[in-house]
């Protein structure tokens, strides 16, 4: 890698007045929601989702299936983020949130495997794929545009509320299928309830398509435009030019992407099929992870714009090889729900401090004519190979080891990659990137 950080070009979006960055932060950050809401709901109904779909009722092709949509997301990427480079960032956050919607509610409405056989299987991963796609574009154009927005000195903590908003969906969530389970019989949920949460996509969609259309393109994108800079190939030019710190993006999202979509995704199948807790103690314990880890995440945010990104992500990373093998033991051999919330939320609050400088820190490696096309390059590569495929790894670690912490081992190898990633990054002398990059 190069021994410099590249030169760096105060953004001036400290002028943005107070109203249009209260708009665009809600815009960016409320519609990340409805995303990963949309996203996440599938794992939180896996249980329900192979009895429907599959003839065995086996989770490992539920999971099969949850790890293929994330080989969709590059590709989305791809799409979304050239659209975020030429066209703008605010037409490409307007557009993945309408076929996420679309995507998640269709698969509500989806025939089981009883009804039409293997088509149901093969309809429901054409969903998951729709789903993936939007999801490779939302990353790059909702980190591309709130810190094109945000103010130099509060980039860290603005969008550290991106994973907020994620977790914050995953807890809607599991509040709905929390409730659902409570009050109607499992012989219901089986044959229709689990459609509600997918249903639900679509007034959520046009809300979130609502807001994203009420607010401007952002001010770096729009001054692009004017001095007619936008780059006709931000693809190429992304993979020509900048492919070092794409790297660096890719080792850097690997304990949040992991770490994600084994804590906070993947993990109420775990207490519910490994651990034995009923369905009102997973989603409580769900609930216990999912807010501790939306309350520590503006915290570590804001800790970012004073100590720097690199700092923080590489002690998150370290706290997570040395703290996953005890919090999963104590998971799975206690049996008490107590101490599952607690090893959970210390688990997830370490997530955090990998998440919150993430965006950040991916946005200020990038020029404004490639930003969108190398984030999606870098985040969604790594999260598609190591993150999406989590809890199908967890699930088939534990089968054939028959090791109920199998998937602790996977959590500390990525953690730890990401921190000899970070430690060989090349940096400015503050640890992180103060503004922007213009060009």
């Amino acid at each position: 890698m190069q021994d410099t950080a590249p030169a760096l070009a105060i953004p001036g979006t400290e002028k943005v007045p107070p109203s249009p960055l209260k708009r665009a932060i809600a815009a960016g950050v409320i519609g990340h929601f409805v995303e990963w809401y949309d996203y996440g709901v599938y794992a939180y109904v896996a249980s329900y989702l192979a009895s429907a779909f599959f003839a065995d009722s086996s989770l490992l092709p539920v999971f099969a299936t949850f790890a293929v949509a994330f080989f969709a997301r590059p590709f989305g990427g791809l799409v979304f983020g050239y659209i975020g480079d030429r066209v703008g960032r605010q037409r490409c956050l307007a557009a993945v949130v309408v076929l996420m919607s679309l995507a998640t509610f269709a698969i509500g409405v989806l025939p089981t495997f009883a009804q039409i056989g293997v088509l149901a299987p093969a309809l429901l991963l054409l969903c998951r794929v729709l789903q993936g796609l939007s999801a490779g574009g939302e990353i790059a154009g909702a980190s591309s545009f709130i810190n094109e927005y945000a103010p130099d000195g509060r980039r860290g903590l603005l969008s550290s509320l991106l994973p907020a908003a994620s977790a914050c969906g995953l807890l809607f969530g599991s509040v709905l299928m929390l409730y659902l389970n409570a009050n109607y019989s499992r012989e219901f949920m089986g044959n229709w309830g689990w459609r509600i949460p997918f249903l639900i996509a679509l007034p959520l969609g046009m809300a979130g398509l609502y807001l994203r259309t009420r607010v401007e393109d952002t001010p770096l994108f729009r001054e692009l435009l004017e001095k007619k800079g936008a780059d006709p190939s931000p693809l190429r030019s992304s993979l020509q030019k900048q492919s070092r710190w794409i790297a660096v993006a890719f080792g850097a999202t690997l304990t949040y992407g992991v770490g994600f979509y084994t804590v906070l995704s993947y993990m109420p199948s775990y207490l519910r099929t490994v651990v034995g807790f009923k369905s009102d103690e997973v989603f409580s314990v769900t609930a216990v992870i999912l807010i501790a880890h939306i309350v520590a995440l503006p915290i570590w945010g804001a800790l970012s714009d004073r100590i720097g990104r690199r700092p923080v992500i590489i002690g998150a990373s370290l706290a997570l090889v040395c703290l996953t093998y005890p919090a999963f033991r104590l998971i799975a051999e206690s049996g008490s729900l107590a101490t599952a919330m607690l090893s959970g939320a210390v688990l997830s609050v370490s997530i955090a401090a990998g998440a919150a400088p993430l965006f950040a820190y991916m946005a200020e490696m990038f020029p404004t004519s490639v930003r969108a096309s190398s984030i999606s390059i870098g985040y969604n590569a790594s999260v598609m190979l190591f993150g999406g495929t989590a809890p199908y790894i967890a699930t088939y670690l534990i089968d054939s080891t028959q090791n109920p912490l199998a998937p602790s081992f996977y959590l500390m190898a990525a953690a730890a990659g990401a921190a000899i990633t970070l430690s060989l990054a090349p940096c400015d002398k503050a640890g992180h990137r103060a503004a922007l990059r213009r060009d």
